[in-house]
């Protein structure tokens, strides 16, 4: 278990069935990096079973991933999702996986750990893009909100994208790029960090790991407040961040 410090720190904010460990081992996501092919499958079954697919993509250093499924495996909860979802759990490492599978269904990154896409089966389209990062804060979420969202609530099919909104993915796509480049630059502090039983984290990890999640948090939001705008003057100019300034 994460001190609450360690924990404050790190939250961001195969191919296996929906049950995936035993509480008592929080080994949800370790190993758990299923190909292309093998999300496709999922999909397949998802569609001929008349449910949705569930990506989570997490770790099992994130406290906020673990709380997730968790509560996911709670067996009144697990009841209700199996019924609604074929559900995936997809291990991201240390920052450095799962992005092949979120471009598959037309996202350029995953912006924190737990990201949950739900999908729809048939036409592949993500239906939760707009708050798929309320869940990367899943431990301070109790059980009435898991079930308000992940059982009762529903998720429809976006419309066809306008002029304006292609503009918009063209706009996270390149922002997405240098969040995926900061994630390249905090991954190996970060990995020392767990790796040495996350013991006090140096100075250069916290203010990096920091930078980041103000960064990605801050691209997320903006873009999707774009998405709900019909158009805009022009587009947000962030600036370089430190990870980026050292390349130049």
């Amino acid at each position: 278990m994460l001190s609450k410090a360690a924990a404050l720190l790190l939250a961001v904010s195969c191919f296996l069935p929906f049950s995936v460990a035993t509480a008592t081992e929080k080994q949800y996501f370790s190993g758990q990096q299923p190909s292309l092919a093998d999300i496709k499958q999922a999909q397949q079954e998802a569609a001929a079973e008349d449910k949705l697919l569930m990506l989570v993509l997490g770790a099992d250093w994130c406290h906020d991933s673990v709380a997730l499924m968790e509560r996911f495996n709670e067996p009144s909860l697990q009841a209700e999702l199996q019924q609604k979802f074929v559900m995936r759990a997809v291990d991201v490492g240390y920052l450095t996986y799962g992005f092949e599978i979120t471009e598959a269904y037309g996202q350029p990154t995953y912006y924190g750990t737990p990201t949950v896409m739900i999908i729809d089966p048939e036409s592949g389209q993500v239906l939760n893009k707009a708050d798929w990062q309320y869940w990367t804060n899943a431990a301070s979420h109790d059980a009435q909100t898991f079930a308000n969202y992940f059982v009762h609530g529903t998720f429809s099919q976006p419309a066809s994208a306008t002029e304006w909104q292609q503009q918009v993915q063209a706009f996270e796509q390149r922002q997405a790029q240098r969040v995926r480049a900061g994630f390249q630059a905090v991954s190996p502090l970060l990995e020392t960090y767990i790796e040495s039983n996350r013991g006090q984290a140096k100075a250069e990890f916290q203010a990096l790991w920091s930078e980041l999640a103000q960064f990605r948090n801050e691209v997320f939001a903006t873009t999707v407040k774009l998405n709900q705008q019909s158009n805009a003057s022009e587009f947000p100019d962030f600036a370089l961040q430190s990870w980026e300034k050292t390349t130049q």
